[in-house]
């Protein structure tokens, strides 16, 4: 099926064609290609068996934010802000562009590009483009720290487990930009630091991994690169107790905060979290981060140890039926 802005395209916006291999044959492996150009929606795939190919630049956009007002005057909270959700299995999603252009600031919040509530998907040369909250990898926590539901994209499936992997992607933003309970594995991505409207400190990662998932983030040969003038950027903090992320032979620009890791204002998730670095490398100009990171995080400068693709996502071959060789 072809989505474009040509005659012969089956569709001209993704979210109909999507719609109609809903209810076309659900069980049957389909592809769906995009034909270059901008694409301003906001898509929600709930099934299975999909590749999503983009053929040139396809981008999608759109510009919802947590703090936009639904039809009863209450925010509509972050989990609604998604300009792609996927809520499936067996996904492949390859060369798009997904943007969540509210850009940022007080009156904004959280602005979602892609909301990947998935397991077995596969990401290839894609650029997620956001400011707060831009990446987020399911599953949910039980409850939002302050009671309530997280409410949003109703939500059709819940699988046992959510595993991810992202190849040769960009991903930027500013705060928490990549977070969620997923086991996720990035090889040769770039993660972007952006400017902070408020001056406030940068957070990579934001991981609320479950108690007793042996993995969460980990980050394979990974370039992590900033904004000209952006400095104090902390490689994550942890959204729940459990927390697990790691950065494996990883090469960081001097915009890193030397103490590498936050505990959110709460020294006892100290004692359940597990941040590592296995390899970093840096730039000449920066010192060796040895010595300088919070002494409740790991630091080691080889790789002994260090997690493999297979480890992390044991019980599984996915990746390697996406054309990935194993790692």
């Amino acid at each position: 099926m072809i989505v474009g802005k040509l005659d012969y395209c089956d569709y001209s916006t993704i979210q109909a064609a999507v719609d109609a291999l809903e209810r076309q044959h659900p069980q049957r492996p389909e592809t769906l290609y995009i034909l270059s150009g901008v694409y301003e929606e906001a898509v929600r795939i709930y099934r299975s068996d999909l590749a999503v190919i983009g053929i040139g630049y396809v981008e999608i956009t759109k510009g919802r934010y947590a703090k936009e007002l639904d039809s009863d005057g209450n925010e509509i909270g972050t989990f609604a802000t998604p300009t792609l959700f996927l809520g499936g299995r067996r996904l492949l999603i390859e060369n798009l562009v997904v943007t969540n252009s509210a850009g940022q600031g007080e009156d904004i919040g959280q602005a979602v590009a892609v909301s990947a509530h998935c397991d077995e998907t596969v990401f290839r040369y894609c650029t997620f483009k956001g400011h707060q909250d831009t990446l987020f990898t399911g599953s949910l926590p039980s409850a939002p720290k302050d009671g309530g539901v997280f409410g949003g994209i109703p939500l059709r499936e819940h699988h046992r487990e959510y595993r991810q992997v992202y190849e040769y992607c960009r991903i930027e933003g500013t705060v928490d930009f990549i977070f969620g309970g997923a086991a996720a594995f990035f090889n040769r991505c770039e993660i972007r630091s952006l400017r902070h409207a408020g001056g406030h400190a940068g957070y990579i990662t934001a991981a609320s991994t479950p108690e007793g998932q042996e993995y969460g983030y980990v980050f394979n040969l990974c370039y992590l690169t900033a904004e000209p003038g952006v400095s104090g950027v902390y490689l994550g903090r942890p959204w729940r107790e459990y927390a697990r992320t790691d950065f494996v032979d990883c090469r960081m620009g001097e915009h890193i905060d030397p103490v590498g890791w936050d505990d959110w204002n709460d020294p006892n998730r100290r004692l359940t979290v597990r941040y590592r670095e296995f390899g970093t490398r840096t730039a000449p100009s920066v010192p060796t981060p040895a010595g300088q990171r919070a002494e409740w995080a790991v630091y080691q400068k080889t790789l002994d140890g260090a997690p493999r693709k297979d480890q992390i996502l044991a019980g599984t071959d996915f990746w390697k039926r996406k054309g990935e060789g194993s790692a």
